[in-house]
């Protein structure tokens, strides 16, 4: 093999760049690929004679984009014309095919993708911190209340409204202090039903993302299978596995089929199936892992998952190191002797 088709200085980079990467191959970082499929309507894919999958046809639309919460040029600069280039490949795979004749396609296929919005735990944090502020201040409320006035601050830990009603003149120190008590104990059920009302908005607010995370990913049934009293008997770990999921920023890509003669015909958009890969976006980048959510998700096209498929897929890391020129080579061979 001869080595004069190679700029020079490319040549030495590559010889080291290779045993680098013959070094470097062992190492693995693991990411996790989340796939759901559900079909609908009582599909089943039609099969020939011999078991394999008939053919079927499709034409293709743009269901929508999540872009998430904060900016991502790798999801933002993905185009959907690129993604159906991309899942083209693994649709044929399977046996799908683009239709010739777009009004005798077999199906309408829509394809969404994005990044999802987890519920901020910041937010979260925050009105949880104002709740307990309420107890809090609640039980400072309280404090002094039924200590007869003139003895120590008879206004110490009383509202505005009731250190008032404490100092006004011509009153008995007892109907003073009973007023007094009247109204610090109607601000402090004020208090209560605010705290337990921040503390309950936090924790709806919570459960209204995570609800709308899971369905969108296909993470109901599961968390429901696995929400039950084994749970704290040591089985907890894969609950709260698929919980940190759905509670954390995720790329995904689903493709929905419908029966695109009966929406042509009788304008009726029957559902067949629906196939949603996602992964953790966290230290990945969607441009990236889309070929691996699309792999993932195509082995489940047409056909039910019937359980939410969570996978581990091992990408080698390669560290090249520090690239040194090992030498030149002359573009022009030797003349032979």
């Amino acid at each position: 093999m001869t080595t004069s088709c190679f700029p020079k200085i490319a040549v030495g980079l590559a010889c080291i760049g290779l045993t680098h990467l013959a070094v470097a191959s062992d190492k693995m970082d693991s990411v996790v690929t989340a796939v759901f499929s559900r079909s609908f309507n009582h599909y089943e894919r039609p099969v020939q004679a011999d078991g394999t999958p008939v053919r079927q046809s499709y034409v293709i639309a743009k269901g929508g984009f999540a872009p998430g919460e904060d900016k991502d040029p790798s999801i933002d600069e993905v185009k959907f014309p690129g993604i159906v280039r991309l899942l083209a490949g693994y649709l044929a795979d399977q046996g799908y095919v683009p239709a010739k004749n777009p009004k005798k396609a077999d199906l309408m296929l829509v394809v969404h993708w994005g990044k999802t919005i987890p519920f901020s735990d910041g937010v979260q944090r925050n009105m949880m911190d104002q709740g307990l502020e309420s107890f809090a201040a609640l039980q400072q409320l309280g404090h002094g209340v039924g200590g007869a006035p003139g003895a120590g601050n008879p206004d110490d830990g009383l509202p505005p409204s009731a250190a008032v009603i404490a100092t006004q003149p011509g009153q008995s120190s007892k109907a003073a202090a009973d007023l007094a008590e009247a109204a610090v104990k109607e601000a402090a059920t004020e208090q209560m039903v605010q705290g337990v009302f921040e503390l309950r908005e936090a924790q709806n607010m919570r459960t209204s993302a995570d609800t709308y995370n899971a369905n969108l990913l296909g993470y109901t049934g599961e968390l429901k299978r696995r929400d039950n009293p084994s749970i704290y008997g040591g089985a907890g770990t894969a609950y709260n596995d698929l919980l940190a999921d759905i509670e954390s920023e995720r790329y995904y890509v689903a493709v929905t089929a419908y029966d695109f003669q009966e929406a042509l015909r009788h304008q009726n958009k029957k559902g067949l199936w629906r196939t949603v890969a996602s992964i953790d976006a966290r230290g990945n980048r969607f441009n990236e892992r889309l070929a691996t959510m699309l792999d993932r998700a195509s082995h489940y096209f047409g056909r039910d998952s019937e359980r939410l498929v969570r996978e581990f897929e091992y990408i080698p890391h390669v560290d090249l190191g520090e690239l040194k020129v090992l030498g030149v080579v002359d573009e022009k061979p030797a003349p032979k002797k």
